[in-house]
């Protein structure tokens, strides 16, 4: 299914995807950096043809500018010499930490820890160049810890499966 962008009022913006809205979001930047963290990049993401006429006038250019914002931040994560960013000559390594810092805090604070954890790993290993967390937020450091998620991740997903097996009325005689 795919995700929809509603304008909220004259500066903000909300996009929903799995059944998240992810609101206010701001900017084309911070767009862009939750396009970028989403995998929302390519162009059958969004059904524009199926947005309200006012919402395609106003919001598709600004998709447009998003997605060029995700697709900067996909360059500079996909490069080869972590010592160096990959950037624009007018967008500075503190301009893309300050969108994908934008972008998170868009996220509903109930997911934020998981899309936070999800965010760090796609950016991979100290992506600003200089040893900071992937991200930081509200005193909590995403980036430090990723192995360790993943161990949660499937930990998380097994429980259900064990949940339901211990539902499951078992005779305490095997004769009964």
């Amino acid at each position: 299914m795919p995700a929809t962008l509603t304008s909220l009022r004259a500066d903000a913006m909300r996009l929903t995807h799995d059944d998240v809205a992810y609101e206010p979001i701001g900017g084309d930047a911070s767009l862009g950096a939750l396009l970028f963290a989403l995998d929302l990049l390519e162009r059958d993401a969004f059904d524009v043809a199926a947005m309200r006429y006012a919402d395609r006038v106003t919001l598709g250019p600004a998709l447009e500018a998003a997605r060029q914002y995700g697709l900067v931040l996909k360059r500079h994560v996909d490069r080869t010499d972590r010592a160096a960013p990959l950037l624009p000559a007018g967008v500075k390594i503190d301009h893309a930490h300050a969108w994908v810092h934008a972008a998170a805090l868009a996220v509903p604070e109930t997911e934020r820890d998981r899309f936070c954890w999800r965010l760090a790993r796609r950016l991979g290993d100290d992506p600003w160049c200089d040893g900071r967390p992937a991200i930081a937020l509200a005193n909590q450091q995403f980036g430090m810890f990723e192995d360790g998620f993943a161990e949660m991740e499937a930990r998380a997903l097994a429980e259900p499966a064990v949940v339901a097996a211990d539902d499951v009325d078992v005779p305490a005689d095997p004769r009964d």
